[in-house]
């Protein structure tokens, strides 16, 4: 990606946020009539969000990021599509990575799509007991972890 990127930690009442909302349902509950109850799960309020904005403030990308003691759940990490495969969900995932270990986390957890075993793979993660559909989609998963 040759632009210019931005990486910004917002409240669900910044101006960016609904623009991630729109990127998390257009990747993961597109066409459920539920979806906005899917995003406004138990850790949407409490959750760190991460954008990433081009040098428009256009939000290309997102990801949640909540502590529960001393481990980091990364969650709901959403690239818009016309900006994926462009190294946008990596440098998002790095600046979480990031932000984790200046909190003082000792693992990183997050529960990955079958498709993106690789990617966080690549990254460090490793896989944690069996595959299983999500509870939201239906949509096959596998926890993954990163120790600190």
């Amino acid at each position: 990606m040759q632009e210019s990127l931005q990486f910004k930690y917002i409240e669900t009442t910044d101006v960016f946020y609904q623009a991630g909302v729109d990127i998390r349902i257009d990747c993961f509950f597109k066409n459920m009539p539920e979806a906005d109850s899917l995003i406004n799960d138990a850790f949407e309020h409490e959750s760190l969000h991460l954008v990433c904005l081009n040098s428009e403030n256009t939000v290309l990308g997102t990801g949640r990021l909540h502590q529960v003691e001393n481990t980091a759940v990364i969650s709901q990490m959403a690239i818009h599509e016309d900006y994926q495969r462009k190294g946008i969900g990596q440098a998002i995932l790095l600046q979480l990575m990031a932000k984790s270990k200046s909190l003082d986390i000792e693992r990183i957890e997050l529960s990955a799509r079958e498709t993106a075993l690789d990617f966080y793979a690549k990254h460090g993660f490793l896989t944690e007991g069996n595959k299983y559909p999500s509870i939201k989609t239906g949509i096959i998963h596998q926890k993954m972890y990163l120790a600190l």
